[in-house]
């Protein structure tokens, strides 16, 4: 079985980058309050650390809710988590 990514107890927020197609206007309230947001060739680049799975399926509901079409999502590169070698 996989090693989960976030939702573990106990460890440190996992840096995501979620890309949506289009622009998300104001988005820095609600779930995305906290979180990194630039328009970047017709795409919005959310970026931020995320603390948990139950966050990051907020967030995913809360675009998927407003008919964002996500075209991306992965931890940031040159984290520890992100390349599996966290503890």
């Amino acid at each position: 079985m996989g090693k989960a990514v976030a939702g573990r107890a106990g460890n440190n927020p996992i840096r995501y980058q979620i890309v949506v197609r289009g622009e998300l206007g104001a988005p820095a309230t609600g779930p995305l309050e906290g979180l990194s947001v630039r328009l970047e060739g017709g795409f919005s680049v959310i970026t931020g650390e995320i603390i948990d799975q139950s966050q990051l399926l907020g967030i995913l509901n809360w675009l998927g809710g407003r008919g964002v079409e996500i075209v991306s999502l992965s931890p940031v590169e040159g984290c520890e988590e992100a390349r599996g070698t966290g503890s």
